[in-house]
């Protein structure tokens, strides 16, 4: 009996002590909010605010610019790099072309990918393949080269499984985004 006691004993002490350090710690046990017990009010000098230089880095976010930062998958078949064109692929190429009229300055980024399929080597030359067929893609769309940055990742960035067929399809792809 006295074994299971003293460890009761300190259990109990150790949950109140805690209890109590908490209540007299902080706020919360009073009642009152928060926000008015946890911080007492300070004046700031006006020389101090003066010299405070607010929101240099805070940058407005065009519409093109939500769908050019947002990547885009273009998808190949097996073994190729021929483009797939779809709807969502029109609407890239419009929107980046209108962009780069504002800001011809800017650049996209064209990034290749392979599934797992073939050695390493095989994938990495493929998915530099696939980017460059991107480029020459954009550049028919009327794209200046310069704009143009393009780099090959093979098999190292899966979007999928490369256990299905599937999954596989999807990781066949070149990713286009601006470039920041």
């Amino acid at each position: 009996m006295n074994r299971f006691l003293l460890p009761l004993l300190i259990l109990l002490w150790s949950l109140l002590y805690t209890g109590w350090w908490n209540c007299n710690r902080k706020p919360l046990c009073s009642g009152e909010p928060i926000a008015a017990a946890a911080t007492p009010e300070v004046a700031i000098p006006a020389t101090v605010i003066d010299t405070v230089k607010i929101a240099d880095t805070v940058k407005v976010v065009t519409p093109e610019e939500q769908i050019l930062f947002k990547p885009l998958d273009v998808y190949f078949a097996v073994n190729q790099s021929g483009i797939k064109k779809t709807t969502e692929v029109e609407t890239f190429i419009v929107t980046a072309k209108k962009y780069f009229e504002k800001y011809p300055d800017k650049q996209l980024l064209i990034t290749g990918h392979t599934d797992s399929d073939g050695s390493d080597e095989l994938n990495q030359r493929l998915s530099e393949n696939r980017a460059k067929q991107m480029k020459a893609f954009l550049e028919k769309e009327g794209f200046n080269a310069s704009q143009l940055v393009t780099e090959g990742k093979g098999e190292k960035e899966p979007i999928a499984s490369n256990d299905t067929d599937e999954g596989k399809s999807q990781n066949r792809r070149s990713t286009i985004r601006l470039k920041e």
